[in-house]
């Protein structure tokens, strides 16, 4: 402790620095990487700070530099590379001996039919395997599909066949008749999302587990004697894990959200890079996670939580719907943007409950698949199961819906359908017409939620999704319709065509624009706005780190 007439001083700026926690988030991410230092870029709101970083001393310098230089391409014939292109193959990975190459060709609703191919470059012979696909292509939405061992002898990939996203294994020498013989690994985890070998025998790997598909970890699977080792928990499934020199790079939960952590695979400890002014611990503060029906999600309470008191309750509905909920703060730093403010009204007295309804991700592909033939109703169906859930729990004077994109449109739907157990919502570039959307857009992932565009066979799916239909059933709860104006994914006609009606209909509706702003936003201004707009909403005194 310092001196007494400093003591108050620090107390006062310890108290600050906490408190400014709350919405000054810090994200993390390796923008180029050579030899063994990585030039890490940490973004929060409306700001970026690069470090040059060694992950041999783990010391860090500020730099403006962007890249330490690009990096070496492996050869690909031109001839190959577009026949790869007219094919439309994904995720192409070449072997460290350059002369085998693995791609996919992903099932659409014309195909349904997903393909993992091999490629012997020497010989140009191809090998496959083949599974059907019922639903959009759910491996092909993932950011790695393959990986080679470093002597080239074993190929990993991962397929969802059997219910989850696991990883499956060839070894390259015993390919014949033109097909790729595999088994799936034995693993700790339930799903599956990034991986990499280490050497020959060692696969590193990121998953969650079925009791508690939020908590993702880092896993160190022995392919010889088939054992399963936990490193670390917490790990994003975002960012990728890069083997640099004698050590892994990962991304893992820090105070304010994700950053860079070291696997020294000699030592096999975690280490930390000495950062400037960022705080690499890890903070869950009063979250759990809750089953309700078939969904799930994390329960957010206030820190003095008294269950005799009553509490206003927010349920945050995430956009997607293939995306995951997450304790602390999303990998996705556009999420953590929201995690930020849900945290605040977390501070200040209001139950939060972050709800994974049917269609989210990390729970298998039954539970993604959910949601087809679903929208508006099985959704909405989570939505009335995780109030019933915090009622039963809890003391609740108000309940208020919010969500982005599409949980911007699961809010205002499950509103229609129920609006006497709201008192308001909040969508913030949310859909509110499929049926205009989809014609508009023609090809989307959304069409198969519906069996197509608009048509005889699946009117029924388009009228259960709508929301224009029942606007009548309204009284006079709050609505926000939120908006960004420079929005390319939902364009921002849709939110002033509901609006419009809305108004004219004589209903309690606001619309708020933001100029400039796409589906993600960024202006710190932007998110200053929202969250004192959240806070409003509500009727809680605003906080005032929502304009720090």
């Amino acid at each position: 402790m310092r001196a007494s007439k400093y003591s108050l001083i620090f107390i006062i700026f310890l108290f600050t620095l906490q408190k400014a926690e709350a919405l000054d988030i810090q994200y993390g991410t390796i923008l180029s990487t050579k030899g063994s230092n990585i030039i890490v870029e940490y973004y929060g709101i409306g700001k970026k700070q690069n470090f040059l970083c060694s992950v041999t001393t783990k010391s860090c310098s500020s730099t403006k530099k962007m890249t330490l230089g690009i990096p070496p391409s492996k050869p690909i014939k031109k001839s190959l590379e577009q026949e790869l292109k007219d094919k439309k193959a994904g995720h192409i990975t070449l072997s460290p001996s350059n002369e085998l190459l693995a791609y996919y060709i992903g099932g659409t609703d014309a195909s349904p039919k997903r393909s993992f191919i091999l490629r012997d470059l020497q010989k140009n012979t191809e090998y496959s395997v083949s599974t059907s696909v019922s639903y959009w292509d759910l491996v092909d939405d993932q950011g790695k599909v393959f990986d080679f061992s470093p002597d080239s002898t074993r190929l990993v990939y991962l397929d969802d066949k059997d219910g989850s996203l696991a990883l499956y294994i060839a070894y390259t020498s015993n390919l014949k008749d033109e097909a790729i013989s595999s088994v799936k690994l034995t693993t700790s985890a339930y799903q599956i999302d990034d991986f990499i070998f280490t050497d020959n025998q060692t696969l590193y790997y990121v998953g969650n587990t079925k009791e508690n598909p939020y908590v993702w970890s880092l896993y160190r699977n022995n392919l010889k004697t088939g054992t399963d080792t936990k490193i670390e928990t917490n790990v994003s499934y975002i960012d990728p894990i890069k083997k640099i020199g004698s050590s892994l790079v990962f991304s893992r939960l820090q105070a304010k959200g994700y950053g860079p952590e070291i696997y020294n695979l000699s030592t096999k400890k975690i280490e930390q890079f000495k950062l400037p002014n960022i705080s690499t611990k890890k903070e869950i503060k009063n979250q759990e996670m809750i089953k309700s029906g078939d969904a799930t999600g994390i329960l957010m309470t206030p820190t003095k939580d008294d269950v005799s008191k009553t509490y206003p309750l927010v349920i945050w509905l995430h956009g997607g719907p293939y995306r995951q909920t997450s304790y602390g703060y999303h990998p996705f730093h556009s999420y953590g943007i929201y995690d930020s403010m849900l945290e605040l009204l977390r501070k200040n007295n209001v139950i939060v409950l972050k709800l994974d309804y049917r269609g989210s991700f990390g729970f298998g592909r039954a539970y993604a698949e959910g949601i087809k033939g679903s929208v508006g109703k099985g959704d909405v169906e989570d939505v009335m199961s995780a109030i019933a859930y915090a009622k039963n729990r809890y003391h609740i004077s108000n309940v208020y819906l919010a969500g982005n994109s599409y949980g911007g449109y699961l809010s205002l739907k499950s509103l229609v359908e129920h609006p006497d157990s709201f008192s308001g919502v909040v969508s913030i570039n949310g859909v509110t017409n499929w049926e205009s959307l989809l014609v508009k857009m023609q090809t989307s992932i959304f069409n198969t939620e519906f069996n197509g565009l608009p048509e005889v066979n699946n009117r029924t799916l388009y009228d259960q999704a709508s929301i224009e239909d029942k606007i009548s059933k309204i009284g006079n709860q709050k609505i926000d319709i939120i908006a960004g104006m420079a929005d390319r994914t939902i364009p921002y006609w849709q939110a002033t065509d509901l609006y419009d009606k809305l108004k004219s209909a004589g209903k309690n509706v606001n619309l708020i624009s933001y100029k400039g702003e796409d589906h993600v936003y960024k202006e710190k201004k932007t998110i200053q706005n929202l969250c004192t707009e959240l806070f409003n909403f509500v009727g809680v005194k605003v906080d005032p780190e929502c304009n720090k």
